[in-house]
């Protein structure tokens, strides 16, 4: 992994510590041009856009986890939250 990702990554996890999911996400999308192949870059978007109630793009961010990290608990806990909402 390349440094500027993971700047990228701890800079969108920032953005979402500190409820700026709109930032988080215009930051994660940077790093996806970088590494699209990063499960935690998927988790992260995922739950940026579960903060800006946008279950689809949500749902859809955890699935590529889980497709990435079949064992990835976080995503696998939000994906079960949204789906049974």
């Amino acid at each position: 992994m390349s440094q500027e990702f993971d700047d990228l990554l701890e800079l969108g996890n920032f953005y979402i510590l500190s409820q700026e999911f709109e930032q988080a996400i215009k930051v994660l999308k940077m790093a996806e041009k970088i590494d699209r192949m990063n499960p935690e870059l998927y988790n992260n978007l995922g739950m940026a856009y579960e903060g800006l109630s946008e279950k689809d793009k949500a749902r859809d961010s955890f699935r590529l986890v889980l497709k990435l990290d079949p064992n990835h608990k976080s995503a696998q806990e939000h994906l079960t939250r949204l789906i049974e909402e």
